[in-house]
């Protein structure tokens, strides 16, 4: 009999599927889990690495259903706001990384939160301070805007006459004069200027994004947005060069990006994109933009924005054209993927999936983010079996949603945001995505907040005490089990990826995560507490915590 490679004995062993939700063992062979509990003895051989959990907590690897690891990479690498929330920090970070990086043509950066600008918005005046000399382009966090300096304004071609683009903004003060914010497709202007990054740098970007997310137990993700879009370069490429050298650990499927401008025809690139990847990365999916965020006025509701009675933010799709892409997409076996935050979004995305149903197709079509979702809708999104990929760390009072975000939502909209428990009670499949990096990729942090509807005791971005203690509609929090699964079983299904991956059992890939603390033996308060020990992706572990 063959031995295991791996044995991992002497703790919690939560393996997400009903069939057999816990043991205490689990042992390795191959790349597979080949025994749990007591059988694992009979693997045990002179070779065996036996793994003494000592009460710790193992899992199935971490999944992320909605992530942009190239942005986050790409971030990572140049000025990076994420960690900051006060003017201050924002004002020496620039100054400091643009000190630090004289030789670059641009000072491009990412992270910064509205809450911290007068108005909810930057102005171009305190980039031109800062960088006098050279163009600045930093994408807001959530990345439905951007602050560009006035170089970068000049560079682009944009005046205070300079229409506003379909589908985009360019904000304007009192007197008309552009500020230096470009909305949601606006940003484009300045983004397209600017000289694409050299392949070295989009390679080291994308695994240093991988190590950062092993690093926090994710071992599969969907990838948002594969295609050249908001700024981003394509990343199909690289993800078939890093897995034809080995260097691709994770397994990921590729949400192919549509092109608003263009039409039907470019199902046949993302056919021949879905057969050429067939390993690792695979491209499954395609995303499309139905709307934007509510921050900025730009997410697509039935009611008007409170104190806007003439705004209701924008279809990016018409709906006769969306039920028409739909329909295409589905029948040439493609999972969609909406980006749907006002109800209005929600409620065409939904039109558009009523398909009629196939002998052996098993759509994975999913609506993705979901801020607000008209009570009337909810049976129906059941009924429809469309997964609701939530970002639960958006899902709590925090600064942000209480001073950029709820004054422009009327009592009604207030009191069905981020409605998880309501989709959940329905029947609605629960899919956990972070969308980094629009927020942090800890899903430990995600599971906090979607049991607590707090904020986790670390994240800069929450460290009032509202934030940390007064919880955003309680009665929207779901179970441990729930959020567990959701980031585990649930998005491996909508990453179609649950053959393999997503639970704990014989014959599935060893695809494992250890923490520290087992999350069922702690308060719901201490969630966002617990820390990674081990990530093991296909039976080699790819971080280990010194």
């Amino acid at each position: 009999m063959p031995h295991a490679e791996l044995i991992l004995a002497g703790g919690a062993v939560h393996t997400m599927d009903p069939a057999r939700p816990a043991t205490d063992a689990v042992a390795v062979a191959g790349g597979r889990i080949v025994a749990l509990g007591d059988d694992t003895a009979a693997w045990r051989g002179p070779r065996t690495e036996v793994v003494d959990l000592a009460g710790r907590a193992l899992l199935p690897g971490f999944q992320d259903a909605h992530v942009h690891p190239l942005a986050g990479g790409l971030q990572m690498l140049s000025c990076d706001l994420t960690g900051a929330h006060s003017l201050a920090e924002y004002r020496a970070l620039i100054a400091g990384y643009a000190r630090a990086h004289p030789s670059e043509p641009w000072v491009q950066g990412a992270g910064w939160y509205g809450d911290v600008f007068d108005g909810g918005f930057p102005h171009r005046a305190l980039l031109d301070d800062l960088v006098p000399d050279r163009p600045v382009f930093l994408v807001s966090h959530d990345a439905h805007g951007a602050w560009a300096n006035s170089r970068a304004l000049e560079i682009a071609g944009i005046t205070d006459d300079t229409p506003n683009p379909d589908g985009g903004i360019i904000a304007r003060d009192a007197s008309g004069a552009a500020t230096g914010m470009l909305i949601e497709l606006a940003a484009d202007l300045v983004s397209s200027r600017i000289p694409a990054p050299e392949p070295a740098h989009l390679r080291t970007a994308m695994l240093t994004a991988q190590t950062y997310l092993h690093s926090l137990g994710v071992t599969a993700w969907q990838d948002a947005a594969v295609g050249e879009c908001l700024g981003i370069p394509d990343s199909y490429e690289l993800y078939l060069a890093l897995e034809s050298e080995g260097l691709l650990t994770a397994t990921v499927t590729g949400a192919l990006w549509w092109q608003r401008e263009e039409d039907l025809e470019q199902l046949e690139l993302f056919k021949d994109r879905r057969a050429r990847a067939r390993g690792r990365f695979r491209a499954t999916a395609v995303k499309i933009m139905l709307d934007g965020v509510c921050e900025n006025l730009t997410a697509a509701m039935t009611r008007p924005y409170r104190g806007h009675p003439h705004e209701h933010g924008m279809t990016l799709i018409e709906p006769a054209a969306l039920a028409r892409i739909a329909a295409a997409a589905d029948a040439a076996g493609f999972d969609l993927h909406l980006h749907a935050v006002g109800d209005k979004a929600v409620k065409d995305a939904l039109d558009a999936l009523d398909l009629p149903a196939r002998d052996g197709w098993d759509p994975r079509h999913q609506l993705a983010h979901l801020d607000l979702v008209d009570p009337a809708d909810v049976a129906r999104f059941a009924a429809l079996g469309a997964i609701a990929n939530i970002q639960p760390l958006w899902a709590r009072q925090d600064p942000v949603l209480v001073e950029t975000k709820l004054p422009y939502l009327d009592e009604e909209y207030q009191r069905v945001h981020f409605a998880f428990e309501t989709l959940r009670r329905a029947g609605v499949p629960l899919a956990i995505g972070s969308d980094w990096p629009v927020s942090s990729p800890d899903p430990l942090w995600g599971i906090h907040t979607a049991v607590n509807r707090t904020a986790p005791p670390a994240d800069p971005h929450a460290r009032d005490d509202r934030s940390q203690h007064d919880p955003l509609l309680p009665g929207e929090a779901i179970t441990l089990g729930a959020a567990l699964a959701a980031y585990t079983s649930g998005a491996a299904r909508a990453n179609r990826l649950d053959d393999l991956r997503g639970t704990v059992g014989v014959g599935m890939a060893a695809d494992l995560v250890v923490l520290d603390t087992d999350p069922y033996a702690v308060p719901a308060p201490d969630l966002g507490r617990i820390g990674v020990e081990r990530t093991i992706a296909g039976g080699v572990t790819v971080f280990t915590r010194g």
